[in-house]
């Protein structure tokens, strides 16, 4: 059994979701400018429908800045950071998004997963709870000499059982016709790094080290 976020459809443009008209989902790096953590919440405040594409992808969008949209393009475009080339920590984005845009999107603390059995078994728990309520979910992973930041967006079940988790992936094209286009496969890594992530270009073991979920305001 496939469990995929409802509210993502394949569309003539490629996977989106319906915000007044069709919204383009899929952010690759270069479209923006700045990090994977930022390029994976853009994403997720677009599944949310509290941001639009254009507003997203366009630098001269410009908002009041008083207003709550205003804050978080000042906080995420055009402080000093920047969209922080170096990367951002998930608390980084939580205190970013709490102090620009809780208006529209709060968020718990992110939770974060040692390489152990157990703990790696937390997060696919936290991603089915997470897929259950049609949220997508941030995910940090680590890999020998690195990490990148990923959205989850649903998984594979099988005979009662998380095999695969899918994501939207910054760091990589996107098929027209997909909804993912990285995707971990849980248990089949080695040593510390318990998984597999592939992609179109790289097959690397890995662990989740990190999550984040955000929720749109009622």
């Amino acid at each position: 059994m496939i469990k995929i976020i409802k509210d993502l459809e394949i569309t003539n443009f490629g996977v989106s979701v319906y915000n007044r008209k069709w919204q383009l989902i899929h952010l690759q790096q270069g479209e923006m400018d700045g990090a994977c953590a930022v390029y994976s919440m853009m994403m997720n405040l677009l599944i949310l429908k509290v941001l639009t594409r254009n507003q997203v992808v366009n630098l001269n969008t410009s908002f009041k800045g008083n207003t709550a949209k205003g804050r978080l393009f000042k906080e995420f475009f055009i402080s000093t950071e920047g969209l922080c080339r170096n990367g951002f920590y998930f608390s980084e984005i939580k205190q970013k998004l709490m102090h620009s845009f809780k208006k529209f999107v709060s968020s718990s603390d992110p939770t974060q997963y040692s390489s152990s059995p157990s703990e790696q078994a937390l997060f696919v728990e936290e991603l089915k709870s997470t897929t259950a309520d049609n949220l997508p979910l941030m995910t940090a992973i680590s890999f020998r000499g690195g990490a990148h930041a990923i959205l989850a967006i649903g998984y594979e079940e099988q005979e009662g059982i998380v095999k695969k988790i899918f994501c939207l992936d910054p760091g990589y094209v996107i098929s027209p016709t997909s909804y993912w286009n990285g995707v971990i496969i849980l248990n089949e890594g080695n040593g510390k790094y318990y998984h597999k992530y592939v992609t179109d270009k790289d097959n690397v073991d890995i662990t989740v080290c990190e999550s984040l979920k955000i929720i749109k305001n009622k």
